[in-house]
């Protein structure tokens, strides 16, 4: 969740925003953010629909990049 943590800290995307968003208590969404909860695959679905960003990148990145794994191969 970091790099969509970041995200938000380089568009000065408000937790507040977010939970409202979400439909969330703030608490929660600090929670997501810092790793200690997880979104679901609904609210992913939600986040990146209205900020107009790729799954992949922000939420995933573990499951799609695997370039230097496959090159060893």
């Amino acid at each position: 969740m970091l790099k969509f943590k970041g995200y938000c800290a380089e568009n000065k995307i408000k937790q507040t925003e977010l939970a409202k968003l979400l439909g969330l208590t703030i608490q929660s969404v600090n929670a997501k953010l810092n790793g200690r909860r997880d979104f679901t695959l609904a609210e992913v679905k939600t986040l990146c629909l209205h900020y107009g960003i790729s799954a992949d990148i922000y939420f995933f990145p573990e499951c799609c990049d695997n370039s230097t794994e496959q090159e060893e191969k």
